[in-house]
């Protein structure tokens, strides 16, 4: 399949005239967006015999008005443009989401833009809004013609929230739930749908299990919806992809200090500049040392992210990143459950977390709590981008990416409490068993040590060319592959108490008393429950897309992918071999029609896969292996309206379809079923005024189960698992924030004095498929004050949870249920040099 698209679009490139990609847009202060477009190439005679050429400017699909363009040759070079003010002081625009100082002129401009284009970081950045993006479909598309919900958090958003880490950031995003991951790793619920691996780099998996932090970070991209046309296997419920920052040629001195509550100590460095007239540098570190508001909660992480941008050709451009990060946090998994009574499988009252103190600490901690509770991370990656643009139009751009995670976490929990009271068919007996009454106000303690290392490389090669059939209807057409290889290694010590042979495996503690000083040990060889499992995977890709311009009206989105995944396993323990082949088709479709220039409607359809290995690898083995991949089935009709010129009103109404999930009845069984999430979404982001920017968004979903394969049986007729809620998914969800600029009530120029203030709601929500217990709704309100100093030292103050109130944030399961945090403050300093 590939082989032949390749061959068909390169040869119909081949037949066409030259074009050139259209560089992403710069913009500064508060004015509309400020196109950057290169000169026109002098015709060729050869081009007397070829169809009529594709304009260099794509067709505008937003509201903004346009500006003359600025002719970024090389006999134009001491042409000027007006200086950048700070993202983060004034809401600056800046196309490539960068944070420094002024530009040095139009060629400096024209190489930002380029780097900005080629690094697929979103472009028309003005504040909070973001005008393009390529994640989603590999070109640099306008929101407004992406038939897909998505929502993009800039660097500003992302700054103004104080927002260090990945999970911080996704809670103010409609449809998107944190979960509790464990207290070692980013876990998150999409449209109902449970995910640790639909994570990624600039478009490329990253996919190990740890916190994300957002020091080198540009941007946040969450696409909704099944996307495996352009990521392949998973993203069922959607994705989450950060855009790293570039080396563009600007010049940066930045410092960022933050300290405040729970004795958080944060530096951040963000360093810049052009080298030469082709070649710039940048280099972001970060290091971190903290405290929180549970007890004997710690936290140190470092990281240091060097970048490079060369231009060797006039229409080449090659980017090269590497990243070492280390993180090292104590594991926990926070309060169990209490109460609740069911019958026969059907809840007679629910069970609901535990009161506790916010701070109590359920687990072992002899010799400390931190000794025998933590999790840390070693992750080196490195990625090289070459980008060529051929002189007839041919977009070739090549990314290899490796990275190697050194994971290990060992954690003691709460895994059961007693003292419920519950009553089931006792076969042995013929008939209900006694109505059992344990000892009330006791949790049972647990533990394991588990190290998960995984080593990916992948390959993406893609061929974009642009042409039209007739004046009305254009294509941009894409043709590429990806190839890929991941390690992984899941490993599993379970926990022996005061013994390290013949000790029991859990211990229990009363409510009074959750943490435990007892010997605790790791290497416990020979439990059944230890594992030594070695996965390894090839990935083949093959994909073709077509988005497709039909008069000024209409705008057609179509592709299809095709996936071969081969697994490898092998058990450490069982010396038990075994392989698995998958070969899968996902297709996407979208019709957009637009009534008017700024309003877009929508239709889309897309499919997606996920093999039976889960999305940690940690599910092959014995009866898994044979089972079909999971199928995910999305039909999405939405809307995009640019209001003001940079100011974006959506929604969406969707359906989503999840086939042959496997789904966790108890430690020892599950049923393969068919879950469905129905919903909707509403967002509002971008500049009201000048002075006023807002990011809202609401979501409403509805995801349960509708079939499984668990035979009937009439000993239990009652017992179904048919019409229970999927775990972690409010029914309503509901986040606002917003910035006002008040510098004008003071006389002081934009950005001297600002406010922001927020809001996160959610509904209550079951913490496990069981539906036993339910995790309360909740609604906490943040606020910020934003201070320029001076020219070069700015500050913030954030404070999280204004009220004060009690609130449970995430959970994992029944008994792994994690308490918000108290009113917190942070204090921001900002330095540019």
């Amino acid at each position: 399949m590939t082989g032949a698209a390749s061959v068909g679009a390169l040869t119909l490139a081949a037949a066409l005239t030259p074009t050139l990609p259209a560089l992403a847009q710069s913009q500064s202060g508060p004015l509309p967006p400020i196109r950057v477009e290169a000169p026109p190439e002098k015709p060729r005679a050869v081009a007397q015999a070829k169809p009529k050429p594709v304009a260099s400017q794509a067709r505008s699909a937003s509201g903004a008005q346009k500006l003359p363009p600025i002719d970024v040759g090389g006999a134009r070079r001491s042409a000027r443009v007006a200086p950048v003010r700070s993202a983060l002081v004034t809401g600056a625009t800046v196309s490539s989401g960068t944070v420094g100082a002024a530009s040095t002129g139009a060629g400096s401009a024209a190489f930002a833009a380029a780097v900005a284009n080629v690094g697929r970081n979103p472009t028309d950045v003005h504040g909070y809004f973001a005008g393009r993006i390529s994640t989603a479909t590999k070109t640099n598309t306008p929101i407004l013609n992406i038939p897909q919900s998505v929502t993009v958090l800039t660097r500003q958003q992302l700054d103004d929230r104080n927002s260090l880490a990945l999970e911080n950031a996704l809670a103010y995003v409609p449809g998107v739930t944190v979960a509790q991951g464990e207290r070692n790793r980013d876990q998150i619920t999409i449209r109902g749908q449970n995910t640790t691996a639909d994570f990624y780099i600039d478009g490329v998996r990253d996919d190990a299990e740890y916190y994300r932090d957002l020091y080198n970070i540009q941007a946040v991209e969450v696409l909704k919806g099944p996307s495996a046309l352009i990521f392949g296997r998973g993203g069922g419920g959607g994705v989450v992809n950060r855009v790293t920052k570039k080396a563009d040629g600007e010049t940066i001195n930045d410092l960022r200090f933050v300290t405040g509550s729970f004795g958080r100590k944060r530096v951040t460095a963000d360093f810049g500049r052009a080298v030469t007239d082709t070649i710039a540098v940048r280099l972001n570190a970060l290091y971190e040392q903290s405290y929180g508001y549970r007890d004997f909660d710690k936290l140190e992480r470092w990281g240091v992210n060097p970048a490079l941008s060369w231009k060797p050709f006039e229409n080449t451009f090659v980017l090269f990143n590497y990243e070492h990060f280390r993180d090292r946090r104590t594991v926990d998994r926070g309060v169990p459950s209490f109460g609740g009574f069911q019958f026969l499988g059907e809840n007679i009252y629910p069970g609901y977390p535990l009161p506790t103190p916010r701070s109590a600490f359920f687990g072992v901690g002899n010799p400390s709590v931190r000794d025998v509770n933590y999790s840390r991370i070693n992750m080196d990656r490195a990625a090289l981008v070459i980008d060529h643009t051929t002189e007839f139009g041919l977009n070739i751009r090549n990314q290899l990416a490796w990275a190697n995670y050194d994971k290990l976490y060992q954690n003691t929990f709460p895994d059961q409490t007693l003292g419920q009271l519950s009553q089931q068919l006792n076969p042995a007996l013929n008939g209900l068993s006694p109505i059992t009454i344990t000892p009330v106000g006791v949790a049972r303690l647990d533990g394991y040590l588990a190290p998960t290392p995984r080593r990916n490389i992948f390959n993406q090669t893609d061929l974009t060319y642009k042409f039209e059939m007739t004046p009305e209807i254009r294509h941009l057409m894409l043709v590429g592959a990806e190839f890929g290889n991941q390690w992984s290694f899941t490993g599993r010590d379970i926990s022996r108490f005061n013994n390290p042979f013949n000790g029991p495996r859990r211990l229990t503690t009363p409510f009074w008393a959750p943490t435990v000083y007892a010997p605790v040990f790791f290497d416990n060889y020979f439990d059944t429950a230890t594992r030594r499992w070695n996965t390894n995977l090839d990935i083949g890709s093959g994909y073709v897309q077509d988005q497709i311009e039909v008069t000024k009206y209409f705008d057609v989105l179509a592709g299809v992918r095709f996936d071969s995944f081969h697994m490898r396993f092998n058990d450490g323990i069982t010396f038990e071999n075994q392989s698995r082949l998958d070969n899968k088709w996902s297709p996407r479709f979208g019709l957009i029609f637009k009534p008017v220039e700024i309003v877009s409607l929508y239709g889309t359809y897309s499919r997606s896969f996920l093999p039976q290995s889960g999305d940690q690898f940690n599910q092959l083995p014995r009866s898994a292996a044979s089972l079909a991949p999971q199928g995910f089935e999305n039909i999405e009709f939405g809307f995009k309206a640019q209001l003001l010129p940079t100011l974006l009103f959506t929604g969406a109404i969707y359906q989503l379809n999840r086939s042959n999930q496997a789904l966790t009845l108890t430690a020892l069984t599950s049923v393969l079923a068919n879950t469905r999430t129905q919903g909707a979404e509403l967002g509002l982001t971008g500049n009201v005024t000048d002075e006023w920017q807002v990011s809202l968004g609401y979501g409403h979903q509805d995801a349960r189960v509708v079939s499984t394969d668990a035979a009937f049986n009439p000993r239990q007729p009652f017992l179904t698992d048919v019409g229970k809620v999927n775990p972690s998914v409010p029914r309503n969800t509901f986040s606002y924030w917003n910035r006002y600029d008040l510098s004008s009530f003071v006389g002081g120029g934009p950005g001297v004095l600002g406010v922001g203030a927020g809001v996160i709601y959610a509904s209550s929500f079951y913490p496990s498929l069981d539906n036993r217990v339910i995790v309360p709704g909740y609604a906490r309100v943040d606020g910020a004050l934003f201070v320029k100093v001076t020219e070069n030292i700015s500050g913030q103050l954030n404070i999280e949870n204004l009220t004060g109130a009690y609130y449970y944030a995430s959970a994992h399961n029944n008994n792994n249920i994690m308490p918000g945090a108290p009113r917190s403050a942070y204090v921001t300093v900002n330095a540019r040099f």
